[in-house]
């Protein structure tokens, strides 16, 4: 069970804690901690509930917030309060933003009310650890992670949570099922909703099911795309591209995408190269490590010069198609037609 289950856990038996900070980028975790303190709390309804306000730090001052939970809560209820974009977190604020008196909030944690619960949401990467505030929220408040999972712990969670509710995986169904939504936890859950009432008789998940119900993401149409142009498959690769289009997706944001994947492939080719190990790429270029892997898989099969060659020509298809020099849908084409029609050095 990881420190998040078990903090969800604890919440579930009744022990609240006067304050947490919510830290990390991950929407599924996030709502799962929001729904579990909401139900703790307020019996799961926020609706008609006096003792419950939630506070923009975009909008609202922090003192205001504080404010709200130093008062003393309706028919003897305990009061929630949730705190959103704390940009004073991550840097220096806005100047659109109120003067957010932060001392407020630090005074606040040397001693929370025990009729009160303060949720701080930080939905960034990383926090300003060196300001006072932060710091202060780190020491006092009960941390919540709800980072990205790396590759073998969100396997463990997905696994754990299909166990729970009863699920088994045919063979090779659950791998189908992370490359199809490209490792996404919140993707992951939500369509694993579709496999359980499609499954619920028989309480097996396998292959065929998740070909036909999962939806694949933008990322993992795109790798598509670009096995299909490495690999000269032209018109497969000019099909995937307009069935994006039909799906209303922008055609410079697919050629950013395609773009993004491929410097990806380039520097894994140039790092491996090096002998840099999975997990040291990773690291050196800030990349998830599953991309890693899949790029790992692809590049190998291909020379630097055709990678280069590639990119090269999808940067100048991307600058004429932004200059208005071509339609983005026919740039594309030529961009494919042109490249597959070059024999590999």
């Amino acid at each position: 069970m990881s420190n998040l289950q078990q903090q969800l856990a604890t919440i579930r038996q009744g022990t609240v804690q006067p304050v947490y900070l919510v830290s990390g980028t991950e929407h599924y975790l996030i709502e799962r901690f929001k729904q579990t303190i909401i139900t703790a709390v307020l019996d799961g309804d926020t609706s008609s509930d006096f003792n419950f306000t939630t506070f923009n730090m975009e909008e609202d001052e922090l003192q205001a917030a504080v404010q709200e939970a130093e008062s003393i809560p309706f028919f003897g209820k305990q009061r929630l309060v949730f705190v959103t974009h704390p940009t004073f977190l991550i840097g220096k604020p806005s100047k659109s933003e109120p003067d957010h008196n932060l001392e407020a909030l630090v005074n606040y944690l040397q001693a929370p009310a025990d009729f009160s619960v303060l949720v701080i949401f930080a939905p960034y990467e990383k926090l300003d650890k060196r300001k006072k505030v932060t710091k202060s929220l780190l020491k006092q408040a009960e941390v919540i992670d709800a980072s990205p999972m790396d590759t073998n712990a969100l396997a463990r969670y997905v696994k754990e949570a299909v166990q729970t509710q009863g699920y088994r995986f045919q063979d090779g169904a659950f791998n189908a099922l992370m490359e199809r939504t490209d490792y996404q936890l919140t993707t992951i859950m939500s369509e694993l909703q579709k496999l359980y009432l499609y499954h619920m008789e028989d309480k097996y998940i396998t292959r065929h099911s998740i070909d036909e119900l999962v939806t694949r993401t933008l990322e993992s149409n795109i790798f598509e795309i670009n096995e299909l142009v490495l690999t000269k498959q032209a018109n497969q690769a000019i099909q995937v591209f307009a069935d994006l289009l039909l799906q209303k997706e922008e055609p410079l944001k697919i050629l950013a995408i395609m773009l993004s994947q491929f410097r990806l492939l380039l520097q894994v080719h140039i790092l491996r190269a090096k002998g840099y190990q999975q997990a040291e790429i990773a690291k050196e270029i800030s990349a998830h490590p599953y991309r890693v892997k899949l790029a790992m898989q692809t590049e190998r099969r291909f020379n630097r010069e055709l990678l280069a060659q590639a990119y090269q020509q999808l940067i100048q298809a991307e600058y004429r198609i932004k200059t208005g020099q071509v339609d983005p849908e026919l740039q594309f084409e030529l961009f494919v037609m042109q490249f597959t029609g070059q024999k590999e050095s």
